[in-house]
């Protein structure tokens, strides 16, 4: 471990192998990889480039929620915010956009980029391997589950040609990791940091089984003195042989009544005669070597090196409300880093779907952790100076451009006012008096419609 720890870029199997091991060993692992995929709500919407054609992006944005919905988008990104976390990266190929898989790291060999893009190859050695090994009966079975690319073909040409055809490129292959260096495709997994700590608790619950198991089955100690008392002779190697047989032979005989007996019921009664230059008693156990205070600090160790607190996952705790808030900010700021990986590679998806004429992106929400007072003076910049933006960016978690776009979106494609109407106002039923409220054309008729909803009857505030 401390090699891994010294270099891990030279034992990436190794440590993808330990990292799976202990986040099926340890529960707050799992439960904080459990929480990584699932805090974020992964709502989204369209941002259109242009909107002169509003027919042509009501065809066009059909074909793309099919492509998003037949992609499963929503799991995709939970179960790759999942495994990147878990393994520090992933690597995906597109299947003819019906399907993204996860491909096996230990399978492939990335070590080029081209145009700021990881090019993937899966090595053919993997299936001779499989193979080999009979977890295939057949090179055509193991090469069923793998991307279009790897086939007879490719396998044939590398058996026949050697080394130089060994590595087959997958074109829609595409890499995300985390925290990795610009110009390193790997990166490692969440819990390494923790993983001194968890390997000391290891050690720890070791030793525990150990001291239980020595309570439930005692080590008894015989000793042989002197016959006759201090001045004696010492007893003979046989004697102290036979009486030591015969103390063994009865717990043997107790131990397999014990379990030999039905109805929980235990044979409790063992019976030895031995002289009095002979004595026998149990190896005392020693069980305050580990305490409360050691668990502890371990345990903080571990969400320290994890960077999570522990009321965030498991509620309670010794931190107040100000930093569990603060540590769930951060969170999910991390989380949304590993989305926008995402995002850049299915707005790469999208494009290759549309014509080069229409441009359209995906846009995930952001998590907004703005204070309630930051918004509401926000608000009263744009009540008293019409200055929207600080408004909609704080409130929203979308920048001014991309909510105008949804805006524009709404009105001028889905045409979301013929089905959407406002709830009666001051801001809907007066007129323009310069304070951003929309003009009415017909002020007769929102009287009409107050009077039919017999809102005239209400009370006023005064009353």
């Amino acid at each position: 471990m401390y090699n891994y720890l010294k270099n891990p870029y030279s034992h990436l199997e190794q440590i993808h192998r330990v990292s799976r091991y202990l986040t099926n060993k340890h529960g707050v692992i799992k439960d904080i990889l459990r929480s990584l995929k699932s805090m974020p709500t992964l709502n989204y919407h369209l941002a259109w480039s242009s909107f002169d054609e509003p027919e042509k992006i009501k065809k066009h944005d059909k074909k793309i929620d099919d492509l998003l919905d037949e992609l499963n988008i929503k799991k995709l990104i939970r179960d790759g915010i999942f495994e990147v976390a878990e393994l520090g990266t992933v690597a995906m190929t597109n299947r003819k956009n019906k399907y993204i898989q996860f491909l096996e790291l230990d399978e492939l060999r990335i070590q080029s980029q081209r145009n700021g893009k990881w090019i993937v190859e899966y090595d053919l050695m993997n299936i001779k391997t499989k193979v080999k090994m009979n977890i295939y009966n057949n090179h055509m079975i193991a090469m069923q589950s793998l991307p279009d690319e790897v086939n007879p073909t490719s396998f044939n040409l590398y058996m026949n040609k050697g080394e130089d055809y060994r590595y087959v490129e997958l074109k829609d292959a595409d890499v995300i990791n985390l925290d990795a260096n610009r110009n390193y495709p790997f990166g490692l997994p969440y819990s390494f940091g923790a993983w001194m700590p968890l390997l000391q608790k290891e050690i720890i619950n070791r030793v525990e089984r150990s001291v239980s198991d020595r309570l439930i089955k005692s080590v008894v100690i015989l000793t042989a003195g002197n016959i006759g008392g201090k001045e004696g002779k010492p007893a003979p190697k046989e004697l102290i042989e036979h009486y030591f047989n015969q103390v063994k032979d009865l717990m043997i005989k107790k131990d397999n009544n014990g379990h030999n007996m039905t109805n929980g019921e235990t044979n409790g009664t063992g019976v030895v005669a031995i002289p009095d230059f002979f004595d026998l008693k149990t190896l005392e156990v020693d069980t305050t070597m580990f305490t409360k205070d050691l668990y502890n600090k371990i345990d903080n160790d571990i969400f320290m090196n994890l960077g999570v607190s522990s009321s965030l996952i498991y509620g309670g705790g010794n931190s107040n409300f100000s930093s569990a808030q603060i540590n769930n900010e951060k969170f999910q700021r991390y989380i949304h880093t590993i989305i926008e990986q995402f995002e850049h590679i299915i707005n790469g998806y999208i494009k290759n779907i549309l014509p080069k004429s229409v441009s359209c992106k995906i846009k995930f929400k952001k998590p907004v952790f703005a204070e309630d007072k930051q918004v509401e003076m926000a608000h009263k910049i744009y009540q008293t100076t019409g200055a929207a933006r600080p408004w909609i960016e704080l409130s929203t978690g979308m920048t001014m451009e991309e909510f105008i776009s949804m805006a524009r979106y709404e009105r001028e494609v889905l045409q979301t006012e013929k089905y959407l109407y406002p709830p009666l106002n001051p801001f809907t039923t007066s007129g323009n008096d310069g304070a951003g409220r929309p003009e009415v054309e017909n002020p007769t008729e929102n009287t009409d419609r107050s009077k039919s909803s017999n809102g005239n009857s209400l009370p006023s505030p005064s009353d």
